[in-house]
């Protein structure tokens, strides 16, 4: 008798013995799954997602500098739900003495992080239409927005600005928004 012929004789001996043994058992063979929790039972109230605390940038009222004002925002399953939380609340604009550096009318649309760390945050055109203009506002407006996602988010390295879901040449004349920018603290 070959090797071959041995070796398959002895699974199909091992497979009888096995099916016999399964066949005349007292108790039934059954394969036990875990319970699977489907639906909202496997994620948590909106009430119950953990607080995360954030910083966002504003412009100082008597001085030409960005200062921070500590917030909470309620927690998402992403960065990008966090970041986009965050930005809302720039939005909304300072609870304290600072000065709101985005028009109240400007809303986010989206946000996008892709694998370099660049940030693109798509506004509506009220955040052009709406703004003042000037060169130190525009700073103050595009520089609140790059320094708040930096600062809070790690992986962001630098935030490209979109009206609509486009690239803009600048806000209101003065800031080169077309590249994504890096952050920066001193104006």
């Amino acid at each position: 008798m070959s090797l071959a012929r041995r070796a398959a004789v002895l699974i199909a001996f091992l497979l009888l013995i096995v099916g016999a043994i399964a066949f005349w058992s007292d108790s039934p063979m059954s394969l036990r799954r875990p319970a699977i929790r489907r639906g909202s039972d496997t994620t948590r109230p909106r009430s119950e997602r953990p607080k995360k605390n954030v910083m966002l940038f504003f412009l100082a009222r008597d001085q030409n500098i960005l200062l921070e004002e500590a917030r909470e925002i309620e927690g998402g399953t992403t960065t990008t739900e966090d970041a986009k939380r965050t930005l809302d609340e720039l939005v909304r604009g300072p609870e304290s003495e600072l000065k709101a550096t985005i028009p109240p009318a400007a809303q986010v649309h989206s946000l996008f992080i892709d694998s370099s760390g660049t940030a693109y945050v798509d506004f509506n055109r009220e955040l052009k239409e709406g703004h003042p203009g000037g060169v130190q506002e525009e700073l103050y407006t595009v520089f609140s927005i790059v320094d708040t996602l930096t600062f809070n988010f790690p992986q962001i390295t630098q935030v490209q600005i979109l009206i609509e879901g486009g690239e803009i040449s600048t806000l209101r004349g003065s800031v080169y928004t077309r590249m994504p920018l890096a952050p920066r603290h001193a104006f």
